[in-house]
């Protein structure tokens, strides 16, 4: 009866909140009683459960300690709080709805609820939430009685996590197995067949009809060698037990892998480890395909696969031996020039193309004795055999450079290859194969300083080649400061009136008592940084000397400037030319830019396109230079405004003897006329030169039969003593000098 009232008094007190319990009076020893067992009730659930009180509309009016700590938040910060605060995510919409709705028709609702506390972590409790009423059985609030079971979730959550992934474990297991292109077997510590795929069968087609489940490893090896299924195990009897006993040990103690030769001349690795359950697992894969790879590697591992030559390692063994042979002969690296602009232009497919061509011409140049290789990228080497004095190589290495220069088409354009050659000689340039290499590679360095398009020989001297660089582009920097690069005019005529018609502005710098070489004196400014510097220098001076020949009456006629791309790539460029010639009293029609064919195929083609598009408005003539050995095409033509085609000295040196030559001179010039322009002719030197490009569609002539560069004093007088007549062929005034040493 006491208990009964007791219970009454705590519902009642529940009503008002846990953490204000107020017990109700009792008189004597009956209210002692109740409010004793109240007390204790109340220190019983508080000490076990997690105890909210909320008011009808679910806001939090009393929290006891426990669900204070579990949730890390403060009573002040809950009470007034809806249990949204503790809201994990982790139910759905409905899952609060359905509770919401029992809860609120007077029912008692029972689940577990996923809550997340202050600090964001995650915890389970098993929940009871009663309605509250007031005497008239309304409702008045709720009350939620929680019991943490975090644990146990865990614990229940790992449970099945485990048996899912067992689960998942046993069937992927077999599917993997059978989905295995190799052929998998397991055997048992008594060496019985437990588990196999298909493939396993498949690996041994005259021992399948045994091989099952608890079929021992023993009778399946006697089988397949009773039925020929290993080509390597002899008939003789006592040679299958021999080699049976042998398996069945490597079977008991795997270690290492097996291979095995089967019928039909297929091959397969066994590989095996024992478990530390004992049980023995072997994978068997068909590696025939690769077995015969093998043999191809072995047959082709000299060969470059792009090509179809000799690779890199075989240079070094091939000059082993000829090193021990009774004879000497000449190690050539050759190099392609501006290979990496082909593939910038015409993209990485059209690059391996020229390079199977390459390799083709090479092939075809040299004598089948000879050897050759593939370094990499775009380096070529040759072994010429019963090579021993310079004018043998000379003679091989020009050959060569001929042979590449033949036009090609690759990806959609004409191509003219060249080619940069570096020669060393045994035994007179080095007598091991390290030496020969690196004295070659000088000298190719050296070709390439001189203009590329040519071959070098190896000279001791070329050693310091790279420290006289650096020594060149330091004196170079000193002799730009101090006015000391100068530049010498070389005129051109007209092919049909012989008359002179402008000069052509070439550098010249003397270092001390000798010439350094145009090429090596721009190579030193691209290195130090220097061209635009060393560029605007030379425009100056060449512009200067042509308002002295103006100013002494003189016909000076067209005034050719060279430009580098990095002069053409500054947005004021054409502004500060044309200031420039201002201030010398120039008309821009007085001038001409020539630029290279690599200039117009720059990366930065638009932006140099956009300045010859200002010097051509302003009235400057554009010519492009050293046409023909490049990879410049029609589309070019067209996009740059060129008034000019100037034909390379190296197709004008051979056209009276070469056909080639003399096609590819006439076909620019047609091209040129086709399309409006005019057409100068480098490198003119002999009258048969002069009367074919005169006679072939040439307007313009350059070179050393009209003349020499010269200083001004000697341009002065050249201008002099003409007298603006016409010139006929004859011989080149001044001294006679190689043109390679005169050239710029």
């Amino acid at each position: 009866m006491r208990r009964h009232a007791a219970s009454a008094q705590f519902r009642a007190a529940s009503d008002q909140g846990l953490g204000s319990l107020e017990l109700p009076a009792f008189s004597g020893d009956t209210g002692s009683e109740a409010r004793n067992e109240l007390d204790s009730y109340r220190a019983a659930l508080n000490r076990h459960a997690i105890v909210g009180i909320t008011d009808r509309a679910g806001t939090i009016t009393e929290v006891n300690d426990l669900f204070c700590e579990i949730s890390q938040y403060s009573r002040v910060e809950l009470i007034g709080r809806k249990h949204s605060i503790l809201n994990s995510g982790m139910h759905e919409r409905q899952f609060f709805w359905t509770l919401w709705r029992t809860i609120s028709s007077g029912e008692t609702w029972h689940g577990d609820i996923c809550n997340r506390a202050k600090d964001g972590s995650l915890y389970w409790v098993d929940t009871t939430i009663v309605p509250r009423h007031d005497p008239a059985g309304k409702i008045t609030g709720y009350v939620s009685i929680r019991y943490d079971i975090t644990q146990r979730k865990q614990v229940e959550s790992a449970l099945l996590e485990e048996n899912r992934k067992r689960q998942s474990a046993e069937n992927l297991l077999r599917d993997v197995i059978e989905a295995l292109p190799n052929g998998v077997a397991a055997f048992d510590a008594n060496d019985r067949l437990i588990l196999f795929n298909s493939a396993y069968r498949e690996l041994y087609p005259r021992a399948a009809a045994v091989i099952a489940e608890g079929a021992s490893l023993r009778s399946i090896l006697r089988h397949a060698l009773e039925q020929g299924q290993f080509a390597d195990v002899a008939a003789d009897p006592s040679v299958r037990e021999a080699w049976l006993a042998a398996r069945l040990k490597e079977h008991l103690g795997p270690s290492r892998p097996i291979i095995q030769h089967l019928s039909g001349d297929r091959w397969v690795q066994v590989q095996e480890r024992r478990s530390a359950s004992g049980h023995v697992v072997g994978v068997g894969t068909d590696i025939t395909e690769l077995k015969r790879a093998e043999r191809r590697i072995k047959e082709q591992s000299e060969i470059d696969p792009l090509t179809g030559l000799y690779n890199r390692r075989v240079i070094g063994d091939r000059l082993a031996r000829a090193l021990k042979a009774d004879h000497g002969f000449a190690l050539l690296l050759l190099d392609l020039d501006s290979f990496k602009l082909v593939n910038d232009t015409l993209g990485h497919d059209a690059g391996d193309d020229l390079l199977i061509k390459v390799g083709a011409r090479l092939r075809g140049t040299v004598r089948r004795t000879d050897v050759i290789a593939r370094l990499g990228g775009d380096e070529f080497a040759l072994i010429l055999r019963n090579i021993e004095v310079e004018a043998d190589a000379r003679r091989m290495a020009e050959k060569l450079l001929r042979a590449l220069a033949v036009p090609v088409r690759i990806g959609g354009r004409n191509v003219v290859p060249s080619g940069s050659i570096g020669i060393a000689l045994y035994p007179r340039d080095g007598t091991t194969p390290t030496e020969l290499m690196k004295h070659a590679d000088l000298a190719l360095y050296q070709a390439k300083a001189q203009g590329r398009r040519t071959f070098a020989l190896y000279r001791p001297e070329m050693r310091s080649s790279v420290e006289r660089l650096a020594g060149v582009t330091q004196a170079l920097r000193v002799a730009i400061a101090r006015d000391r690069i100068d530049v010498a005019l070389q005129p051109q005529v007209d092919l049909r009136s012989g008359r002179h018609v402008g000069f052509e502005a070439l550098a010249r710098w003397e270092r001390g008592a000798t010439r350094v070489p145009p090429s090596e004196m721009i190579a030193a400014a691209e290195e130090a940084g220097l061209i635009v510097q060393l560029g605007y220098h030379l425009i100056d001076k060449a512009l200067a000397a042509h308002r002295d020949l103006l100013d002494e009456g003189l016909e000076a006629g067209r005034l050719a400037l060279n430009v580098a791309a990095a002069q053409l790539r500054e947005p004021g460029f054409a502004r500060r030319l044309l200031a420039m010639a201002k201030r010398r009293r120039l008309r821009p029609g007085w001038l001409e830019i020539e630029v290279t064919e690599n200039v117009v195929l720059d990366r930065s083609g638009e932006a140099i396109a956009t300045t010859l598009r200002e010097l051509d408005a302003a009235g400057v003539s554009i010519a492009l230079d050293d046409f023909g050995t490049g990879y410049a095409s029609l589309s070019h033509l067209k996009r740059f405004p060129v008034h000019r085609l100037k034909i390379d000295r190296s197709f004008i040196r051979n056209v009276a003897t070469d056909c080639d030559d003399a096609i590819i001179a006439r076909a620019i010039a047609s091209l040129a006329h086709s399309l409006g322009m005019e057409v100068v002719a480098e490198g003119v030197e002999t009258d048969e030169q002069y009367r074919f490009v005169a006679s072939h569609g040439c307007d313009f002539a350059q070179g050393y039969l009209i003349s020499m560069p010269m200083f001004l004093p000697e341009a002065r007088a050249y201008l002099v003593g003409r007298g603006d007549g016409a010139i006929v062929a004859a011989k080149p005034a001044g001294p006679a000098q190689p043109p390679a040493a005169a050239a710029a």
